[in-house]
């Protein structure tokens, strides 16, 4: 098996061309790696990506967004080598220790518009939607144009999309948006968690969101950032443009088919057209 040309994992990526700069999304993740783990441990979407990476048993895998690794992990027993990019140091310091049984999973500190990797991968995956801190357009359509040009023929790319079923779009459009309140623990302690997502052009799907990490006897950790969900018809489209084709979507971790106004996520798999 080839082997990619990549960056150590804690140097930066040279820039290709022009990329926007991504300061405000890496203080963001700074801000909350202590609390990423706590806030995620309720989320049910780790055997789907286990499930996913056994389709393709000894795949050269790549994964974008790949945080503190928890779904980094999961794909690695089926993987036969397997990337995952992030722009925090944060997070992947926090990944580095669930994949150390794994010596062919690999951390690249990179920005997704701007990989440094010269072979193709056979699956391509994007988590809990790393591509929702694009608010432009021309960044989305970029970003696809890369997957589509690190994905293999017959090779499949599968992103959990940042989506609002009706019920939950008109909580966030509505003024003060969608409030939710979250009690999880961080190191034995109370962790309350509280998610706030606020629709600020709805045309653009563009959102302001915030989230704070409130523990007894301290002061409450807040951060916040811009964030774009997708429409059905935006993200085909896109795909369309980047040379990509829709071939599954989901609309559970539990692989139910996405129905438009039922369903709790939407999770698509594309192919090269």
């Amino acid at each position: 098996m080839k082997q990619a040309a990549i960056q150590p994992a804690d140097t930066p990526t040279p820039p290709l061309g022009q990329v926007e700069d991504r300061s405000e999304v890496e203080t963001y993740y700074r801000t909350i790696a202590p609390f990423y783990d706590a806030e995620l441990a309720d989320r049910d979407d780790l055997d789907f990506w286990r499930k996913l990476a056994e389709r393709y048993q000894g795949a050269r895998v790549l994964e974008l967004g790949a945080g503190s690794g928890r779904v980094t992990a999961a794909l690695a027993p089926s993987a036969g080598e397997l990337l995952g990019v992030d722009i925090s140091p944060e997070l992947m310091r926090l990944a580095r220790p669930r994949l150390s049984d794994w010596p062919h999973a690999r951390l690249v500190l990179a920005d997704m518009l701007a990989l440094p990797f010269r072979e193709p991968f056979d699956l391509i995956v994007a988590a809990d939607d790393p591509m929702s801190h694009l608010v432009e357009a021309a960044d989305r359509d970029r970003a696809l144009r890369v997957v589509a040009q690190h994905l293999s023929p017959g090779g499949r790319f599968v992103l959990d999309a940042l989506w609002f079923a009706p019920a939950e779009a008109a909580k966030v459009a509505r003024p003060g948006g969608r409030v939710h309140h979250r009690i999880t623990s961080i190191q034995g302690q109370r962790l309350r968690v509280v998610e706030h997502w606020e629709r600020t052009d709805a045309p653009e799907h563009r959102c302001h969101a915030s989230y704070e990490y409130h523990r007894r006897g301290r002061r409450p950790v807040v951060a916040d950032f811009e964030a774009r969900d997708w429409s059905q018809g935006e993200l085909y489209e896109r795909f369309y443009r980047a040379g990509l084709a829709v071939t599954r979507v989901w609309g559970s971790y539990q692989g139910e088919p996405w129905h438009p106004t039922r369903s709790s996520q939407l999770i698509v798999e594309a192919a090269l057209r």
